[in-house]
């Protein structure tokens, strides 16, 4: 499988389980979805909010070359309120992957060069690597929530990727 194909695919699973997770937590109280859980970032509301945060900022480098070092706070907030949180994700997964089947493998191949202040030194990296980055970080903090929820007794269902009903196999 080349760049494009697993970058469409993760895109289109990325879709699928931020789909599934807000359906669980449309069903989640206010209160509830805002309750510090002693999770990374506190509540379910929050670590939601992070994960398009830095899907923000991670899609800025590989889009306009804005490094993620460059004023990255993780703990900025974006969406204070549920339904407008929602409504960004629903728009961001739509545009990601719209994105990446517009480009050919050679975008996702292309490279990006940046300073990077952690490793006091240049980097150049593919734009696939900071794509990866972005679903990984996204499947750990949801696996978070998915562990909160199935606190809660609700039941956020399957994250295999054979199960995904938007796969292109």
């Amino acid at each position: 499988m080349n760049s494009q194909a697993w970058a469409r695919e993760m895109a289109r699973y990325n879709k699928w389980q931020n789909e599934s997770l807000y359906v669980v937590c449309d069903g989640v109280s206010d209160g509830d979805r805002k309750v510090d859980r002693g999770m990374f970032f506190g509540s379910i509301h929050r670590t939601l909010d992070h994960i398009l945060m830095v899907d923000y900022a991670l899609r800025g480098f590989v889009l306009d070359g804005i490094p993620p070092d460059h004023v990255f706070d993780p703990n900025k907030k974006l969406h204070d309120d549920y339904e407008a949180l929602k409504k960004a994700r629903i728009a961001f997964d739509e545009d990601m992957l719209d994105l990446i089947e517009r480009n050919a493998q050679d975008w996702l191949d292309g490279t990006i060069s940046f300073a990077s202040e952690h490793f006091n030194r240049t980097r150049t990296v593919p734009r696939k690597f900071f794509c990866m980055q972005m679903f990984n970080h996204a499947t750990h903090h949801r696996s978070q929530v998915t562990s909160e929820l199935h606190k809660m007794g609700l039941d956020y269902g399957n994250t295999d990727l054979p199960y995904n009903p938007l796969s292109q196999f």
